[in-house]
């Protein structure tokens, strides 16, 4: 016992207040990769583990990384479901949930609406209301057989709730405590993403104030409400400032590669050239330091452009500045190095929607629009 008390505070030291490990947060996609799913390998294109790659039970899951992991393992699941069983269970279930809910009297007949749509689709019991006096749960259960993997799926169900009602209500669902079945890395201590205090109990749930049921749900949604909601979560939860690439984290030849980079645009050709180093030595020593020219020619893209976005200039004029010779040929660059549009990168540079890496931030977009 004693051991294990130790290692959830080192796991709370080693991680810090923002982040689940992925040893705890990740054990979904951990035995996913074990029977043969990418999904390891898709993460680490995502930019989790750093500008390495390595993802280890240590490595810290941001709240968007985390959720970009759910997502990814949600759509894999559905894919498995509908190319191998091919049931007449719908692609979008969560878009048509928020559409529901969204058109409900208040907060308490939204999550009764939802409980009778999941029910009509063959997850009945997934959700349950119950009201005590002054607080209010929501229940979470799954059909997991495997306890290892049980809390954290009912977990990723969980937060998926509580983005989906905070969106609903076009505010953050204030939570009491977020109960858990498992033996979380945060017990008796406040949950990185939900900010509530973690408690152990028999049932999986979300706590909150009863006079919350009263809330009229006001969002609007559009043709993405699940990618709406969750980028609307991520800003709400997150008011600080992106951190940009973590240069500091790079390797001597990745950064010095990133340097070159982030003073001008080169081809691969040039930069060997400036570096003075044979292009197939600069192959192998950033393949050595588990990087890639590519991904490092799209982060300095995206850095230089970040100033510019922050200032609202015109990319007509930004454009010749950074190499391109119009702001076409920036925004289709712009596209293909982050997945987002200039106004989708500019909005969340400029109003903090994550502090993680854009590139990441695109693949999270790509993979929810695929949800809708």
């Amino acid at each position: 016992m004693g051991v294990e008390v130790s290692e959830r505070k080192s796991a709370r030291q080693t991680v810090g207040a923002t982040s689940l490990p992925f040893g705890w947060a990740g054990k979904t996609a951990a035995a996913a990769a074990a029977r043969g799913a990418p999904i390891l390998d898709w993460l680490s294109r995502a930019n989790v583990g750093g500008p390495e790659g390595v993802i280890s039970d240590r490595t810290a899951l941001s709240v968007a990384q985390y959720t970009l992991m759910c997502v990814g393992i949600m759509n894999l699941v559905d894919d498995e479901i509908h190319a191998v069983s091919r049931t007449k269970v719908p692609r979008g279930t969560a878009s048509t949930g928020l559409r529901i809910m969204a058109s409900a009297r208040s907060l308490r007949t939204a999550i009764e609406a939802l409980g009778k749509f999941y029910a009509m689709i063959g997850r009945g019991g997934q959700i349950a209301l119950v009201t005590s006096g002054a607080t209010t749960q929501v229940q979470v259960s799954e059909d997991i057989s495997d306890p290892y993997l049980s809390a954290t799926v009912q977990e990723m169900v969980a937060v998926s709730l509580h983005c989906q009602f905070s969106f609903i209500l076009d505010r953050l669902l204030p939570l009491s405590a977020f109960v858990t079945t498992g033996d979380h890395p945060y017990d008796n201590h406040v949950h990185p993403y939900l900010r509530c205090a973690v408690l152990r109990g028999s049932k999986t749930a979300l706590i909150f104030p009863t006079a919350c049921l009263d809330l009229e749900p006001v969002a609007k949604l559009g043709d993405t409400p699940v990618t709406d909601a969750v980028l609307f979560w991520l800003k709400a939860l997150d008011a600080q400032t992106p951190a940009g690439f973590g240069r500091h984290k790079l390797k001597p030849v990745s950064a010095a590669v990133y340097d070159k980079l982030r003073d001008h645009d080169l081809s691969y050709e040039e930069c060997s050239l400036e570096l003075r180093l044979p292009s197939d030595e600069l192959r192998r020593a950033l393949l050595a330091e588990g990087s890639g020219y590519r991904k490092l020619r799209h982060s300095a893209l995206l850095e230089r452009l970040r100033p510019h976005l922050m200032s609202g200039a015109c990319l007509d004029d930004v454009a010749p500045e950074l190499g391109f010779s119009d702001a076409r040929s920036l925004r289709r660059s712009v596209r293909s190095a982050s997945g987002l549009s200039v106004a989708e990168l500019r909005k969340t540079i400029c109003v903090g929607d994550t502090r993680d890496d854009p590139l990441m931030v695109g693949r999270l977009k790509h993979e929810l629009d695929a949800m809708n």
